[in-house]
């Protein structure tokens, strides 16, 4: 079966046999040996983000087919002859350094150039608007509600009424509401209105016949509310208290 894996690859130059370097190894461990064992090393070390540590050498004896104490010769003398360098990070050289900075270079300019290209595509179509986010409206209804109120005023946002609210804001103004507490409070606080049935602020918003009912022009919402006797007589008044009290439970 053919090895499909993604392969990485180095600058070798077709003259690296003449190379300075390479000459001063293959004078030391033999034209093929010290051929083999410098490009060894320089695999690793790029396989290694440019390093080879010194205390690791004796992990790659199996790669070089050497024992510890034949490395460990063949990494001082390429120190000693300037072949290899030796900082904290381990062993390189110039040709590892050259590869992993390249190659770096590369990645950088990949992604400067998909990050420019994503920008392109994104001034084509305009920035994405952003939605502006929408304030809680039911801290304005509380406090119209405890303005008005004389008795059952709300002390604390609870999730009922966040719920009672964002259910009526679909179906009216903020405006609307608050002109249906007024409605209601001034009904249930004028004693020349039969209407007297108290409900909390939760209560109110919620039931059909609770805010619904109290909705609309204040003049028309309090005039179906008074009291009247005789001819002028309102015939949705109730006669008595407990017929108030069922029709508005």
């Amino acid at each position: 079966m053919m090895d499909t894996a993604p392969r990485s690859w180095f600058k070798h130059s077709s003259d690296s046999l003449s190379e300075p370097d390479i000459k001063r190894v293959k004078q030391k461990f033999g034209k093929l040996q010290g051929y083999a064992m410098y490009y060894i090393s320089v695999e690793l070390m790029i396989k290694h983000g440019g390093y080879i540590k010194e205390c690791d050498l004796d992990l790659f004896c199996e790669d070089y087919g050497l024992e510890a104490n034949e490395l460990s010769e063949f990494f001082r003398f390429c120190l000693d002859s300037g072949v290899f360098t030796l900082s904290e990070n381990g062993y390189t050289c110039e040709l590892a350094d050259f590869t992993i900075n390249k190659r770096n270079y590369i990645k950088t300019i990949a992604s400067e150039a998909g990050k420019k290209s994503a920008e392109a595509r994104q001034a084509d179509s305009g920035p994405e608007p952003k939605k502006p986010k929408q304030p809680n409206p039911a801290p304005e209804i509380i406090e119209h509600w405890n303005a008005n109120a004389k008795s059952l005023r709300c002390k604390k946002l609870t999730s009922d009424i966040e719920k009672a609210v964002a259910k009526r804001c679909k179906e009216y103004t903020i405006d609307e509401i608050k002109q249906g507490i007024e409605n209601y409070h001034a009904i249930v606080n004028d004693p020349d209105c039969f209407f007297s049935y108290k409900w909390n602020l939760a209560e109110f918003l919620s039931r059909a016949n609770g805010f619904p009912v109290f909705a609309g022009d204040r003049d028309e919402i309090i005039g179906k509310y008074r009291k009247s006797v005789g001819k002028n007589a309102n015939p949705e008044q109730p006669k008595t208290r407990k017929e108030l009290l069922e029709a508005y439970k």
